[in-house]
């Protein structure tokens, strides 16, 4: 049923998802049973509603619904607030590991999934041309060159948009132009998201630096990235207070 490549970070978070829902379900029942609860009525419902939730979870995940983020949060409440019962209070230490072991391995696909791959981070005051902090630049595949915007610069990797259709796993070139300076810089795209009517696709790209020099483009190019959002950031805000 469940295929994994765990050289590919998307499919490793799919792995520690699957693997974080069935040690909770058994620490679930473990504890039911040492309680002697397993047939409660009560039981039964807290069973299937953890069931649904997680279905629901794991077609977020599938579909890089930005709802991942909310169920996250409440699944690390809840690991934590079981957790901490079993440790302190039903002293159930083996229990209480397995609610731990489960909040590890939520925490490390968050972070994996976190990358600008997946899940790029968007402010509302983007909206406004004015301040969006995104860099403009030309892609070049199979000897053709494309108008995007690059933004959300993160651990080697960026959000590219752009109207032309390009398919998972094709390999592009960046070029763009800052500071009297021209940044040429191979990528590869890694996912895609399917646009608004009206607006460009959106796609995570993965930067192959092949050298010293490609890294410290990557870099500078980064950097300048965060310093032109922070700018922005401010001349929105101050812009807001005047007003």
């Amino acid at each position: 049923m469940f295929k994994f490549n765990l050289q590919n970070s998307y499919d490793k978070v799919k792995f520690l998802t699957v693997l974080q829902f069935f040690i909770v379900l058994i620490a679930f029942i473990a504890e039911a049973f040492v309680t002697r609860s397993v047939l409660n009525f009560s039981f039964i419902i807290q069973f299937i509603l953890l069931i649904l939730a997680y279905n629901f979870y794991y077609s977020a995940l599938l579909n890089l619904f930005y709802s991942f983020w909310n169920m996250s949060f409440i699944f690390a409440i809840y690991y934590f607030l079981t957790m901490t019962r079993n440790f302190l209070i039903l002293g159930h230490p083996l229990i209480g590991f397995m609610f731990l072991l489960s909040i590890i391995f939520l925490i490390s696909a968050c972070y994996i999934i976190s990358s600008p791959l997946y899940y790029p981070r968007f402010h509302w005051w983007e909206y406004d041309f004015r301040f969006r902090t995104d860099i403009k630049c030309w892609v070049e595949m199979d000897g053709q060159q494309f108008r995007g915007r690059l933004s959300d610069l993160r651990r080697g990797a960026a959000c590219l948009e752009l109207f032309q259709s390009v398919p998972i796993g094709h390999p592009i070139n960046i070029n763009t132009h800052i500071l009297n300076q021209n940044f040429h810089l191979n990528a590869e795209v890694r996912s895609k998201r399917e646009p608004i009517i009206g607006r460009s696709i959106i796609y995570g790209i993965k930067f192959t630096t092949e050298d010293l020099e490609q890294n410290q483009r990557l870099k500078f190019l980064t950097n300048f990235w965060k310093e032109s959002k922070k700018i922005k950031i401010r001349n929105k805000f101050s812009n807001t207070i005047k007003s």
